[in-house]
Formats: C-alpha cells, structure tokens, sequence
C-alpha cells in the first residue's frame, strides 16, 4: 500500500471534454494547458523523520506554444522542502500547449501541491530532533513564504527601466486598440517575473504588453528592509496615439 500521496490542483483555468457531435465541431475559444504528469512528487523524507504530516507548495509555470517549460516560480510553501519535490517533479513533465481558437499558445498557470502523509511511522528522535519536530507540526499549514501585497511593502517598487510596448501601425489602421491588465510578480531582486494577461483582453495586445514589461526593472521590494516577492498589476492602454503604460 502506498505510504505517501501528494495532490496536484491546477488553478486559473476549468478542465473539461468536448462536446460530442456526429460532424467535426469548431474547436473551442480557449482550450486550456494540458499537464501530462509522468513524475509523482514524492512526500520530502526528512520531513517524515521529523513527524511532518503535511504541507504546501505553490509553483507558477509558463509553457510555450511547443509545450515546452518555459519559465517556473516558486510563489508559495509552507516547508521549502515541499516547494523542493514540486519543482524537481514539474522539470520531468510533459505538458500540452493551451489554444486560443484553435491555435497554440503560451499559457501561465499556478499550481498547488498539497502533500499528505498516510499511515503510521514510528521514528526515532533525540531530544533536539524532537523539539524541531513539535515547531514544525506547529507551523504546519502556516505559509512561511509567500508573495507580499503592495499595502505590506516598505514603498511601492518604483521601476528603474521601462520599455514601451510596440504598438504596430497596421493594428491601429485596423481599430485594434484598448485597456490591457497584466498580472505578474516582483522578485526579490527587482525583475519581473510570470507576467500573464486575461482572456477578456485582446490577445495581441496583451502579447505585445507581456513582450514590454518582461524587459521593465523595479527597485527591489522590500517589507521590514528586507527583499521580498509581490504580486502587482501594470495597464496599458492601446490608442489611436500609442500605448500609453
């Protein structure tokens, strides 16, 4: 009987089948990344040895319109062992690139992992090991890193480099234009990271975003003086006249 489980959510997007018809249908408007898992993530062992039950990771991922891995970020954990089995099996799997109308594209997705110990282990502990282990059981499910909002920062990250987003004439021959909302995170070294746009946005605007403020660089963010990630939002809006940030 298997000892140790780890539980994989995907969140951001809904999984579902086609709907089944006698003639070929349209492929749907958004079909959403696929994760091939050929690894399990395995419970960490020396969390076992310490009477650890349970825990947390969190992973942001970016796959390419190849299916490729593109980029990863760890944006959560209770342990960072968890965190540590998590991104060692995600570096294993395969995935399928998501579509939008039926073409691949690059898709940023989080993932939690939610591992879990079953059954009984007898371990034998010193009396330090045994007090680690009872402030660990205490800290468990408690995230002990995790992306900070603006409010808890010591100032709003201010950038140092910008770059404009390239706003193609023939898009605005055509009346291609609009707001576009890009989610993405600050890591503790100022550099942009996981930008992602909404599916409600125009898909070559927020492309053209994206490819923009991957380039952009923050002072790094700081809570109590020290570096820390945060989650942020930039909008760009798509004119007549340009791209205004």
């Amino acid at each position: 009987m298997k000892r140790y489980l780890a539980l994989l959510v995907c969140l951001g997007f809904l999984w579902g089948e086609a709907a089944r018809a006698q003639s070929p249908a349209p492929p749907p408007e958004w079909q959403s990344l696929k994760i091939v898992q050929t690894v399990e993530p395995i419970f960490p062992f020396q969390l076992q040895q310490l009477s650890v039950t349970s825990g947390e990771a969190r992973v942001v991922i970016s796959v390419d319109e190849t299916g490729k891995l593109d980029e990863y970020l760890v944006v959560g954990y209770t342990m960072p062992e968890f965190a540590d089995v998590a991104v060692r099996a995600i570096k294993q799997w395969k995935f399928e690139p998501a579509r939008l109308r039926g073409e691949p594209i690059g898709a940023t997705v989080e993932l939690i992992f939610h591992f879990e110990s079953q059954g009984t282990l007898v371990v034998s502990q010193t009396l330090v090991e045994n007090m680690q282990a009872r402030m660990l059981q205490l800290m468990a499910g408690a995230y002990v890193y995790k992306p900070c909002s603006l409010k808890d920062l010591d100032k709003i990250p201010t950038p140092i480099f910008t770059v404009s987003p390239v706003y193609p004439k023939e898009l605005a021959d055509k009346g291609v234009k609009g707001r576009v909302v890009i989610g993405f995170y600050i890591d503790e070294t100022g550099a942009v990271r996981m930008p992602a746009g909404s599916l409600d946005d125009n898909s070559q605007l927020t492309a053209l975003a994206i490819v923009a403020l991957r380039q952009w660089r923050f002072e790094p963010p700081t809570r109590n003086g020290r570096p820390v990630l945060v989650a942020a939002q930039q909008v760009f809006n798509f004119g007549a006249g340009g791209s205004d940030k």
